[in-house]
């Protein structure tokens, strides 16, 4: 039976980590398939047998300290029968740990502006575009309940991911290895005007288009439009899932669309952001009416890259949407908001002294289910997320929100060196209250810290 599951479940897994915006949704697959087989309590049975493995041989090593030969007989004869026990499904607890013990975030190599950071070289995206592939129509086969799914998914790679691969080495006249920061920095110092700007194409495929460089290195380019900015994201929600979502302390919000907003996305960071220079901030035009404190906010996305909880690369578009949101009013300092029906479906303690990585380990193991069973939603097409930054900004104002001191989770995080991810988060009143956008570490969990989730649709989070 363990045979059996293995392979079904690794191809799972191995499509999730490329189809990184859906990865909660094959992990989900992969639970129930491997379920069977190896359930989350039996895993976590082994876990501790392995704990219990690797402490054995200090305690014999203090039996044989004092000749005490019957207790070393004792723990040997254990420590062997432990160490059977788990060599012989050695193969099925590295692939349960894949699916059950999942930590990290994964990028999406797809995602335009990231891969400077997945450190996958252009000229491979067609190669994995077609393992990818490959391994969702496998999955057709292998897993009949889900195969729109998976031809869905696979239509979308065929397609879009080749479209994107395509642009970047026909930008550079196929030498897409040079396709590199680095490479657009010795074109400038070369005076290489013209490999500059097919560099430029292809770094910056799918972020705003940049026109044209001031003498400051103040980038400059053209307000997007709504259209550029992307479709609405609007729904229609059945009564029942809306009496369901109000049991759970959801609320149905419509979202109107800020193209105002939106036209900050040509000034987002980008792969040639080194090698040109960033905005000065301080000279950042705000559209009017804007608090002065949202240029503090629209920093983070100028001097760094943003990702979604998918992987997927973060530049909101601001268009009209409708959203089920956490509705509660911001709590005091020192008050604990209600209990709600929605954090003991996720198995949280509470709202606050959370850590990101709680926070998302717990939506990847029940935020599908708190979908399909509590909202009658499909995961595939709907997310329990953090409430994203945006989102926050758009409703705080009518909502209450952001004139507390402390911060709340935001969907998502921001890269730094090294690939290293760091957490979003804000709405601090003395620091900019809507306004106020910050990173903070994943395993962060003070009390200053609050959460608050939102259904979102799953679209919103793709970037191509």
């Amino acid at each position: 039976m363990a045979n059996d599951a293995i392979p079904l479940v690794s191809a799972l897994i191995e499509a999730g980590n490329v189809d990184t915006v859906y990865r909660d949704v094959y992990l989900e697959r992969a639970r129930a398939v491997l379920g069977p087989t190896l359930s989350l309590e039996d895993f976590h049975g082994i876990e501790q047998t392995r704990a219990a493995l690797a402490e054995l041989p200090l305690s014999i090593g203090r039996a044989l300290e004092k000749a005490n030969w019957p207790l070393v007989k004792e723990l040997s004869q254990r420590a062997e029968a432990l160490r059977q026990l788990v060599e012989g499904k050695r193969k099925l607890i590295e692939t349960a740990r894949e699916v059950y013990a999942v930590t990290d975030i994964r990028l999406d190599p797809f995602s335009p502006g990231l891969r400077q950071f997945t450190r996958l070289p252009t000229k491979d995206l067609p190669a994995l575009q077609t393992r990818v592939v490959e391994q969702l129509t496998t999955l057709e086969q292998a897993d009949p309940p889900w195969k729109d799914f998976y031809a869905g998914r696979r239509i979308a790679f065929q397609t879009r991911a080749q479209l994107n691969a395509g642009q970047v080495a026909g930008a550079v006249g196929g030498t897409s290895a040079m396709v590199t920061p680095e490479a657009a920095a010795q074109a400038l110092k070369a005076g290489d005007l013209k490999r500059l700007e097919k560099l430029a194409d292809a770094l910056m495929a799918a972020v705003p288009p940049q026109t044209s460089e001031s003498a400051s290195g103040a980038t400059v380019g053209a307000v997007p439009t709504a259209e550029a900015a992307g479709k609405e994201l609007l729904t229609s929600y059945s009564v029942d899932t809306l009496t369901r979502a109000r049991q759970l302390g959801l609320a149905l919000r419509h979202l109107e669309s800020r193209v105002e907003l939106a036209s900050l996305r040509q000034y987002a960071w980008n792969p040639l952001s080194e090698a040109s220079g960033h905005i000065d901030i301080k000279q950042l035009p705000l559209p009017p009416g804007s608090a002065e404190g949202l240029r503090n906010g629209v920093e983070l996305f100028i001097l760094f890259a943003l990702v979604n909880s998918g992987g997927a690369r973060y530049l909101p578009k601001f268009v009209a949407e409708d959203v089920l949101v956490e509705d509660f009013p911001d709590p005091e300092e020192d008050e604990q908001p209600p209990a709600s029906k929605l954090l003991g479906t996720l198995g949280l303690p509470g709202r606050r002294g959370l850590s990101r990585i709680a926070i998302e380990q717990a939506l990847l193991m029940h935020g599908a289910q708190v979908l399909e069973k509590e909202l009658g939603l499909d995961p595939r097409v709907f997310r329990l997320v953090c409430i994203p930054s945006d989102v926050h900004l758009r409703l705080g104002e009518a909502e209450g929100w952001g004139r507390r001191p402390f911060w709340t989770h935001f969907d998502g995080y921001l890269i730094k060196a090294e690939g290293r991810l760091q957490a979003l988060a804000g709405g601090d009143v003395r620091f900019g209250g809507l306004n106020d956008l910050l990173e903070v570490s994943r395993d962060y969990n003070s009390n200053h810290l609050l959460a608050r989730f939102a259904v979102v649709q799953r679209e919103r989070m793709a970037a191509w």
